[in-house]
């Protein structure tokens, strides 16, 4: 097909979001294809506003650089589109002569992506709309994992590995630790922490996640006892939070444009009530923002899949496939890890959440089964070799 190709990054960052906007990039220049490469300047903004910048000159260098560059360097914009939005985008693309459109981010992204290919179809427009997962919450359907996770993962357990070295600093100490992760309505990033869990330490690590209801009753009886026996405790705490009756534990909750809860301040609250009903003096840590957007502590897995995803997109897309977002398949027929890529049709994603598993959780002890450990643990391997410049990370900005 003739044309040009638009690339737009959506939704919240990863660390390894721009590897997949490089993987269609390189794909594209190693192919026959003639057209422009077009950016939309700061997401969704850009679209709406027809702010496009040229990729194809970017130099093997610049491209490099930009997978060893965390957030979207295109930039990235939350805003709620209605149909009148979704007409003038495709006059959009009729008046650029866009032909291949690429989204990459999380399930409202997806949601997106879909909703742009049947107007498309409706207007009678001919192209090819490729959604790319890629966030660090994990709870897009149609994919093993999502890039992106990995690397929040891992930084997130070692953060716990740390503050669990700090604590142990302190022989016969009796210290009180919430972290708190991301996590709107799943655990898979809480869940992740269960890997810093070490048999020889004495510590107490418990984990919380949206999808079991939490009981302050219950988490207040364990502080207190491992208090009284001089251990140490780690509350690892998913933002969303909610009690048996599907309620966010935390309240006075504010909403963003998309209607969505404003999430985060649960470590604050639950350090508040530790406090004020046994009296154990506690510190919270937010790790906010940092959990997507440390590529210090990227996944070398997470980062070649990001990679690689974008590459498939190019070549499923020359194949004809529209309407589809490409999929990680992990084998299960192997005792090493491997995956492969996949189309999955809008309608079996977009705008769907997939959850942690039940079973994949131990209510008993209030952390994750060996079976969810088993799950994320490939996904954490391997470390990136940043560049560095004057001490400090050498990062790469597009606009």
């Amino acid at each position: 097909m003739y044309g040009n190709c638009l690339i737009l990054q959506s939704g919240g960052p990863t660390a390894v979001i721009n590897n997949s906007m490089v993987g269609i990039i390189d794909e594209i220049l190693s192919s026959s294809f003639t057209g422009k490469i077009y950016g939309a300047i700061g997401g969704i903004h850009g679209l709406l506003n027809e702010s496009f910048i040229t990729l194809n000159n970017l130099s093997i260098q610049d491209r490099y650089r930009l997978r060893c560059t965390p957030g979207a360097a295109l930039g990235t914009w939350r805003y709620k589109l209605t149909p009148d939005d979704f007409e003038n985008i495709i006059k959009i693309f009729k008046r650029n002569n866009i032909r291949y459109f690429f989204c990459i981010g999380g399930n409202g992204s997806m949601n997106v992506a879909k909703i742009m290919n049947e107007f498309a179809k409706a207007a009678g427009f001919e192209m090819v709309v490729i959604g790319i997962p890629n966030s660090i919450d994990n709870d897009l359907l149609g994919t093993d994992h999502s890039p992106g996770y990995g690397s929040a993962a891992k930084f997130l357990v070692t953060s716990v590995l740390d503050v669990k070295m700090d604590m142990a600093s302190y022989p016969e100490s009796r210290r009180v630790t919430i972290i708190e992760t991301m996590g709107r309505h799943t655990g898979w990033l809480a869940g992740a922490c269960a890997l810093a869990e070490v048999s020889t330490d004495n510590d107490q690590l418990l984990i919380y996640i949206p999808e079991v209801p939490f009981h302050l009753s219950d988490c207040l009886s364990r502080i207190s006892k491992a208090y009284d026996e001089k251990r140490n405790t780690v509350l690892v705490v998913a933002e969303g939070l909610r009690n048996e009756d599907g309620q966010l534990i935390q309240q006075d909750i504010e909403y963003d444009i998309l209607g969505r809860p404003k999430l985060g301040g649960i470590s604050s609250f639950l350090k508040e009530k530790i406090e004020e009903h046994i009296g154990i003096d506690t510190r919270s840590i937010a790790l906010s923002i940092w959990q997507r957007s440390s590529i210090a502590l990227a996944s070398k897995a997470d980062v070649d899949e990001a990679y690689k995803i974008g590459k498939e997109a190019w070549l499923y897309a020359v194949e004809g496939y529209t309407g589809v977002m490409i999929g990680i398949k992990r084998n299960m027929n192997t005792d090493n890890y491997q995956v492969s890529y996949e189309a999955v049709p809008f309608e079996e994603t977009a705008g769907k959440e997939r959850f942690v598993p039940q079973e994949w959780y131990d209510s008993q002890k209030h952390t994750m089964t060996e079976k969810f450990k088993e799950y994320v643990h490939p996904v954490i391997q391997g470390e990136m070799l940043i560049p560095i410049e004057n001490g400090l990370p050498a990062y790469k900005r597009i606009i």
